[in-house]
């Protein structure tokens, strides 16, 4: 048995499913609260193709809710801890890591895209880079203890959130939030990419799944725009 199989043969998914997994590209975009935690998932899942892009590094604000933070890692860019950690527990991994994304990155490798950016402006712009190449969009967010996830295969992005021309940065960022709600933010997203990858049922676009860790009914569907 090789090193990859018995590293994930405890996944409740078929031999033909989990190498659909291995071999699929993921793209993640940012690397913060919820994007630390898709690459987490992603990894432990069993892929081994991934594309990550943000252009920070790692501060004292981040450990609140990010995987990625650790004092080994502080004020190292994030994408070269992705690296770190992403080879820490799969040295086979191919991750190609890059900085800022603007929208006219090139993610036509991948097969799927997950976003764990955190303004608008950024969502909009990835949203737009995946339409345009045709992929999967995997849209997440998170704040306070709440968060939704939705994957837009071919509703707009811009119908779903009613988004308005505003000036550029105008759009609001990621306020406080709970570790928990990144992390399920983050991990309900990769789920989801993963489903799509081994043709299993996912949260299609305008359809959302909402949750809120503070309620009694911690999850609820609800439609977009």
């Amino acid at each position: 048995m090789s090193f990859y199989s018995e590293k994930f043969r405890r996944n409740p998914l078929t031999k033909a499913q989990q190498e659909k997994v291995r071999k699929a590209s993921f793209a993640i975009i940012g690397l913060g609260g919820t994007g630390g935690f898709m690459l987490e998932n992603l990894i432990r899942m069993g892929a081994e193709r991934l594309m990550v892009f943000d252009s920070d590094r790692f501060e004292l604000s981040n450990f609140n809710r990010q995987s990625l933070a650790t004092d080994d890692f502080m004020d190292m860019p994030k994408v070269h801890a992705a690296l770190a950690r992403a080879k820490a527990i799969n040295k086979d991994i191919e991750l190609t890591a890059a900085g800022h994304f603007d929208g006219s990155s090139d993610i036509r490798p991948a097969d799927i895209v997950l976003d764990g950016t955190d303004t608008l402006d950024s969502k909009a712009a990835i949203a737009a880079a995946a339409r345009r190449a045709k992929l999967p969009y995997v849209f997440c967010s998170a704040a306070s203890s709440r968060g939704m996830v939705s994957v837009f295969t071919t509703y707009r992005f811009e119908k779903a959130f009613q988004i308005r021309e505003l000036p550029e940065h105008k759009h609001p960022a990621c306020s406080d939030i709970l570790c928990p709600a990144a992390s399920l933010a983050g991990t309900l997203a990769a789920s989801q990419a993963v489903n799509i990858t081994i043709n299993k049922p996912f949260v299609k676009a305008p359809q959302a799944l909402f949750f809120d860790l503070f309620r009694k009914n911690i999850f609820w569907r609800a439609r977009l725009g």
